[in-house]
């Protein structure tokens, strides 16, 4: 009886123990590692290398998952490879076949699809000693999946990632790994399905990779990669990963662009229609500014034309000072002196202006003269008081002499209260007729009249 009692207590602690494994999560039962610890995180082709699987909680060290072990490795844009490790978690190898610059995602999975973890960062290949193993990825491929990001996007937390998947024999199983993560998502796509969109929950600031694969455990290629961002939180409320196909997708991706083009649409018309109606106000504005400006310029003068107008003379005024104390001519007209103050010229010689209406104060001028031999009283013809111009066949020739010396043979006698009086004395002169002379004192005594403009001046010196 003791014998059979222990026996089933031995039983039962064995299958509890079982029982307590199998209770813990399917992705978390293992976890490896390379046992070269300068190996990290860059691999060469074509070299063995060992792995170790570990349980998952070291402290217990009861559970290390079920053999045989297989290395899956994701490719970035390639094909994802299964390859066996080895049935001992001891005694694990395995051997790389990509080109030298790949990049590699790897996890290990033990039989019954219990994954031992992603490492914190991507796996390079360099270049090794020897690169005869590595299988090129095939260059006309008929199993393939493409995503409606580009490979390397990114994408932002809760946005939906979709993935159209071609060739192969359907079911599909959608294999979803981020790095530095301990599980691996798995999903199967119905018969009937080709594309699937899954809705990001995962970590910010990783790289994420779907893989392909299909009812024969072929791998599809142009496995898709993205990098991740966004805000913390995950929840995703209302959003659901699901199966569909590629003509729905197409379909939902019309839509939503005729739903941009639309939203587009109505940005632009709200923001062009008053902008044109501005530049319309504006331009009809100016419009009308120019319109009224040239109507205005029309009814004024142009400021270059001249308008006609009267002129009228205004009487001479001198300056105060000039002629003792008085303050001026009084007004006198031009035709007065021409008419009815005229300076008379008596046989003295003595000329003078007649006193002004004004009174006193107005200048007088007081000079001799004495009459040119080539002038007589019948070369003046006088009207009122008022003489004819000769011309210039009868004007008098006089003598080439200095005007200096004429001046002494012939001084102008002024007035006292004019500014230039001087001591001369007045010269008889013959000849009757009253004329008006205007005489500078240097000029002479004997021209009447300065002569006219243009005067051939060498002929009076002859």
């Amino acid at each position: 009886m003791a014998i059979v009692g222990f026996t089933q207590l031995l039983c039962f602690l064995l299958f509890a123990s079982v029982a307590w494994a199998q209770d813990r999560p399917s992705n978390r039962q293992f976890m490896w590692k390379w046992k070269n610890p300068g190996i990290a995180f860059q691999i060469a082709p074509c070299i063995p290398l060992e792995i170790e699987v570990m349980s998952w909680n070291v402290s217990t060290n009861d559970t290390f998952g079920v053999p045989p072990y297989y290395m899956q490795a994701f490719p970035l844009g390639g094909t994802p490879t299964t390859t066996l490790l080895g049935t001992s978690n001891s005694s694990l190898s395995w051997t790389n076949t990509y080109a030298p610059g790949t990049k590699l995602l790897l996890t290990v999975v033990d039989s019954t699809g219990s994954y031992g973890g992603v490492p914190g960062s991507l796996v390079e290949v360099i270049n090794g000693v020897s690169n005869g193993c590595v299988v090129q990825e095939p260059s006309s491929p008929e199993f393939t999946v493409t995503s409606n990001i580009t490979r390397g996007g990114k994408l932002e937390t809760c946005e939906p990632w979709s993935v159209e998947i071609k060739g192969g024999v359907p079911p599909y199983n959608l294999s979803i790994a981020v790095i530095n993560s301990p599980v691996i998502t798995n999903v199967t796509i119905p018969s009937g399905f080709d594309a699937f969109t899954y809705i990001n929950r995962a970590e910010t600031g990783r790289t994420m990779i779907i893989g392909i694969s299909d009812l024969t455990g072929r791998w599809a290629t142009g496995t898709p990669y993205v990098e991740t961002f966004g805000s913390a939180d995950y929840e995703c409320v209302g959003l659901v990963s699901s199966s569909s196909t590629i003509q729905r997708l197409n379909e939902e991706r019309e839509a939503r662009k005729r739903a941009d083009n639309k939203r587009r649409t109505g940005i632009i018309v709200g923001v062009t229609v008053p902008l044109v109606i501005i530049l319309l106000a504006l331009i009809g504005g100016g419009v009308w500014w120019y319109r009224r400006r040239q109507e205005r310029l029309a009814r004024e003068p142009a400021p270059d034309s001249v308008e006609p107008y009267s002129y009228h003379e205004e009487p001479l005024t001198l300056p105060a000072g000039l002629y003792g104390s008085s303050s001026g001519y009084s007004p006198v007209s031009k035709s007065a002196l021409e008419t009815s103050q005229m300076v008379n010229v008596g046989e003295s010689g003595v000329l003078s202006y007649p006193s002004a209406p004004s009174g006193a104060g107005s200048p007088s001028i007081h000079g001799s003269f004495s009459h040119s031999s080539a002038f007589t009283s019948s070369d003046t013809a006088h009207t009122g008081g008022v003489r004819t111009r000769p011309s210039f066949n009868t004007f008098p020739v006089r003598p080439s002499t200095s005007k200096s010396a004429e001046a002494a043979q012939a001084p102008v006698i002024l007035s006292p209260d004019s500014e230039y009086a001087s001591g001369s004395s007045a010269r008889p002169v013959s000849g009757g007729g009253e004329e008006i002379i205007i005489q500078h004192r240097d000029g002479g005594g004997v021209v009447r009249e300065l002569p006219p403009p243009y005067a051939d001046r060498s002929r009076l010196e002859e």
